[in-house]
């Protein structure tokens, strides 16, 4: 495990290797084996240069258990995320059968965010009991519903699967907020290069990094094998 403090003393990248279970690496498992075929669909033919959905990023699964793809959901808002098209997953019995199986992992990413950065963990509870009052007072049933099991203090959570990622920052997220990825699943090491901070870190199964993806430069290339990331953040148009 290891931090990156900048020039004025603040950590602004945590990396915490080995920090999902297995039991919470099965959970993620079951998760995407629920929204198959909304990852199936999340793909698109469209310009290459919208990258995060475009076919070219994303490889097959050799045993066939993971299905390509990435997907945006959040218990009150899905129009919003990381450039990529908005599934919305109403309360039937996938919408549950994804929450439930995201519990786990967003419990722990939520308690490595009240360590990490405490006063973005208090804003997201904060969040997370304005939006279930004003749910209430307008009787909004689903989001209500979605509020009560959505156990992470982050309002969005990206499942990607198999995909490729080119040099990138994500412009939409806060440049002071941490965005927390997670990542499971069975292939051959990963390296996640920080290119601006000139630091890499091998990305493992099960590995935890943390960081402000709006300013911090990365990528990392991987050709096969079967890998599930959950990328974790904030967005004030939630808020």
């Amino acid at each position: 495990p290891s931090v990156i403090i900048d020039s004025g003393g603040r950590i602004i990248v945590w990396y915490l290797p080995g920090a999902m279970t297995g039991m919470i690496m099965v959970y993620m498992q079951c998760a995407t084996n629920s929204i198959g075929h909304l990852l199936n669909d999340s793909i698109t033919t469209r310009k290459a240069t919208e990258w995060r959905t475009h076919e070219s990023n994303f490889y097959p699964s050799p045993d066939g258990k993971i299905t390509p793809g990435c997907i945006n959901i959040s218990p009150a808002w899905f129009q919003q995320g990381r450039e990529v098209c908005p599934v919305r997953i109403n309360w039937c019995d996938v919408g549950r059968n994804i929450t439930t199986s995201l519990q786990r992992s967003g419990i722990l990413v939520s308690a490595a965010l009240r360590v990490m950065h405490p006063d973005l963990y208090r804003a997201g509870i904060k969040t997370q009991v304005r939006l279930g009052e004003w749910a209430t007072q307008y009787q909004l049933e689903d989001m209500c519903h979605h509020l009560k099991h959505w156990a992470s203090v982050f309002n969005v959570v990206s499942v990607i699967c198999n995909r490729r990622s080119p040099p990138h920052r994500d412009p939409k997220c806060r440049p002071e907020a941490f965005d927390i990825m997670t990542t499971a699943g069975i292939y051959h090491p990963v390296i996640m290069d920080f290119m601006n901070l000139g630091i890499k870190f091998l990305y493992d199964s099960g590995s935890m990094l943390a960081s402000s993806c709006r300013l911090v430069r990365h990528h990392m290339h991987v050709e096969q094998g079967s890998r599930i990331v959950t990328a974790w953040y904030m967005r004030d148009s939630i808020h």
